[in-house]
């Protein structure tokens, strides 16, 4: 089927291209009659915008990417909803892409969203180093970054992860715990791609047992991190705390604790990290490091189509961050 162009609307209503697109385009230089002549023969033939050609002309697609490791965790699926919405709020449309925490992949889907001529796009990076980030600049595409961060040549935009970190460990010592297993399967790629997030966190877990020389503790970082999780505590006399980077760790925690028989938090104490919306669903209630991830997404799609339109953004903005309390502690 033949595409309905705005030559067409103009040949059968006996007017100008100019006229049809002042028409459509709500621009004045009309008159009413023939402006609603116009529009009801657009409506009539299905008449659709090409906004690609609309985009050579313009030199902007009014499109933007988001590039996530997945969506199975709910973090990421809220911060996108956010960031959708703004983006759509000032006419851009947006395609998100995965990576799976695939370092090629990752690649792939860049070059694949600056070959559709993106006018942005924000990236929670699993790649690093100097030869990555000139394949970004490259691309004189503006790219701003969430999550794992870059250098200070891409503006970031989340969390104080370290300080975050710092605030449970010190929540874990004021109910009395004296040991704590720490959670953190991503700090075994350490070296092999960026896990800035979770270097930082466990940066702020150091950083928080210096204050606290009486907590002991042990990093798990197993990909079977349950079944490490039950070694420890058959080995483990003091009271305990379990503190997971993740509400997902968290709940498959919970969920192996309360198969074992285990009472929570009378035998042992769970905290997870990013307050997810399905937490609203668990039992017993976790308590958590909430940063409304939302707010990431707003400011990160505005600070983006900023820098789109020529505006200077910060080079960092944090996030506030805040321990939502409640009964796994």
């Amino acid at each position: 089927m033949q595409k309905i162009t705005s030559k067409h609307i103009a040949e059968i209503c006996g007017v100008t291209r100019g006229t049809v697109d002042r028409a459509l385009n709500n621009r004045p230089g009309i008159k009413p009659a023939t402006r609603e002549k116009i529009l009801k023969a657009a409506e009539e033939l299905g008449y659709r915008p090409d906004y690609l050609g609309q985009s050579l002309v313009r030199g902007e697609t009014r499109t933007l990417g988001i590039v996530m490791f997945d969506v199975h965790n709910r973090i990421f699926a809220q911060l996108f909803h956010a960031f959708e919405e703004v983006a759509r709020s000032h006419g851009y449309f947006v395609y998100l892409v995965l990576s799976h925490k695939d370092q090629a992949v990752e690649i792939e889907y860049i070059h694949n969203l600056i070959d559709r001529r993106v006018d942005g796009i924000a990236l929670n990076p699993i790649n690093e180093g100097a030869a990555f980030e000139s394949l970004l600049q490259k691309t004189r595409t503006p790219i701003l970054t969430f999550g794992n961060e870059l250098s200070a040549h891409f503006p970031h935009i989340w969390i104080d992860d370290q300080a975050a970190i710092q605030d449970a460990v010190n929540h874990i010592a004021v109910k009395g715990y004296q040991h704590i297993l720490y959670v953190s399967p991503p700090l075994r790629f350490k070296g092999r791609e960026n896990i800035h997030v979770p270097e930082q966190r466990y940066a702020g877990l150091q950083s928080a047992l210096q204050q606290h020389p009486d907590i002991s503790h042990t990093v798990i970082t197993s990909k079977d991190y349950v079944d490490a999780i039950h070694a420890e505590l058959q080995k483990s006399f003091r009271r305990t705390a379990i503190l997971c980077t993740s509400d997902i760790f968290a709940l498959e925690v919970l969920k192996s604790l309360k198969d074992a028989g285990m009472d929570v938090p009378h035998e042992v104490g769970v905290m997870g990290f990013d307050n997810i919306d399905m937490l609203n669903y668990i039992d017993p209630p976790l308590t958590t490091v909430d940063y409304q991830v939302e707010d990431i997404g707003r400011r990160l799609a505005d600070s983006l189509i900023r820098r789109i339109q020529g505006e200077v953004v910060p080079s960092r903005t944090i996030v506030t961050h805040s321990i939502m309390e409640r009964s796994s502690l």
